[in-house]
């Protein structure tokens, strides 16, 4: 007999519903003391369910930060928004590798000796890679972004200061997905085309498309025990994000590791995702095969379920 729910919010095209009704029965074989109920967002949900569940310890997991009415009975994995100098902040209190990052104000100013002749600036909120550039360090200044075009991923955003790390000749940026510290899938994505030659102390200003997720690219499933240690070393740190996209790169001169960003926001189920379904189109990759996504989940629920439930 049941003694636990577990509730998990679907969000339809951020996640098949079908990776939830797997992983349902899974469960159903592994842990019978846990009742598994899917909620779509797109469906309301009747008052008397939640009255229901609320008669046994309940836990309710979500890939996508989604608000709820704190009466409802249960703990929550649910991720919370955040911005990537938050993301930084918390990387580095926790001890991780992460570059130097400012936030661009009036009264900044970077020392190129210390920082390097090269800077990336980003949105703070950023997209898909859009809006970041690498330009040089004695030139970044603060400025209106309120002025750019409405179009702009820039525009109406604080802009970030992140010392460069370079990865190669061709830029490379590995993301590893998680689910409650464990790794789903690895994968390296790399640019099509050679950055070309920039010299360091020219004086004339630049402005450069860095991101690999925002220009011509190919992806490619790895399994590079480094990477893949790190991102779950992150994702074990912070146990109240539920799922992340850990972005991590390598550095060419010295092989040390960058931890990016977490994507600690959610928006990165991309074993179903629109978005992620494409890529393994595109690509040819199987997000579900390299480590066994669904059965991994499905164990990490059961024992944070039986852990945290109330």
């Amino acid at each position: 007999m049941a003694g636990y729910n577990l509730i998990i919010l679907q969000v339809p095209g951020r996640q098949q519903v079908s990776d939830f009704m797997t992983i349902r029965n899974m469960m159903a074989g592994r842990a019978a003391d846990i009742e598994v109920h899917i909620i779509s967002t797109a469906v309301p949900v009747p008052p008397e369910f939640w009255r229901r569940v609320a008669e046994r310890p309940t836990l309710i997991f979500s890939a996508m930060p989604i608000r709820l009415d704190s009466q409802y009975r249960g703990a929550r994995l649910i991720p919370s928004d955040r911005a990537k100098l938050e993301e930084i902040e918390m990387l580095q209190r926790a001890g991780f590798p992460v570059p130097d990052t400012r936030k661009i104000t009036q009264d900044l100013v970077l020392d190129e000796a210390a920082w390097g002749p090269f800077t990336v600036v980003k949105p703070n909120v950023g997209y898909r890679g859009r809006g970041i550039r690498l330009v040089r360090t004695r030139h970044v200044r603060w400025s209106d972004t309120s002025a750019v075009p409405a179009d702009d991923p820039r525009h109406g955003r604080d802009l970030l200061a992140q010392r460069y790390i370079h990865t190669g000749d061709y830029a490379s940026c590995y993301r590893v997905m998680t689910v409650l510290g464990r790794p789903i899938y690895a994968m390296v994505s790399l640019a099509s085309e050679k950055l070309g030659p920039i010299d360091a102390v020219g004086g004339d200003a630049i402005e450069l498309e860095v991101a690999v997720n925002g220009a011509d690219r190919k992806l490619v499933l790895v399994d590079d025990e480094e990477v893949i240690a790190l991102a779950t070393a992150v994702s074990g740190k912070f146990v109240q994000v539920p799922v992340m996209g850990i972005d991590i790169v390598r550095e060419q001169e010295t092989g040390r590791l960058y931890v990016l960003e977490m994507n600690s926001s959610g928006r990165t189920w991309h074993l179903s995702s629109d978005h992620g379904l494409g890529h393994q189109r595109d690509y040819g990759l199987d997000f579900y095969g390299q480590f066994n996504a669904l059965g991994t989940i499905t164990d990490a629920l059961i024992e944070a379920t039986r852990r945290m439930a109330k």
